[in-house]
């Protein structure tokens, strides 16, 4: 069960890191904003893109109960400012360029937002 859950949250995960990360670089390369900035809105925006699919899909809940909603943004905020800390550390002290940061921070984050989804939000 647990790896079947885990396959559809790295598939529906794959989904949303690619508007994750397309939006950090537009926002990056294009429209100039700082990294962290642009870090945090691709952030935001996979994770408004995954909720329905990690809810439906990966972990099976059905119906509209507002709970599970907001146990899934808190998560998602630990989680963002985690990651935030974690990029601003890779580039500022590691020097590790942001794009290639930035991928890595969407790794770190993978990993604490499944614990956090499975244990504690969707948690049967």
């Amino acid at each position: 069960m647990i790896k079947q859950q885990f396959s559809k949250f790295v598939i529906i995960g794959v989904f949303s890191t690619i508007i994750n990360y397309a939006t950090f670089y537009i926002f990056y390369e294009f429209l100039k904003f700082h990294y962290i900035l642009s870090s945090a809105i691709g952030f935001m925006l996979g994770v408004i893109v995954g909720y329905g699919f990690n809810k439906n899909w990966a972990f099976g809940v059905k119906g509209k109960n507002c709970r599970y909603i907001y146990k899934y943004y808190i998560v998602y905020t630990i989680s963002l400012f985690l990651g935030l800390g974690f990029l601003k550390f890779l580039v500022s002290v590691l020097e590790i360029m942001p794009e290639i940061s930035n991928f890595l921070t969407i790794g770190l984050t993978t990993c604490t937002n499944f614990i956090g989804i499975k244990f504690w939000v969707f948690k049967k």
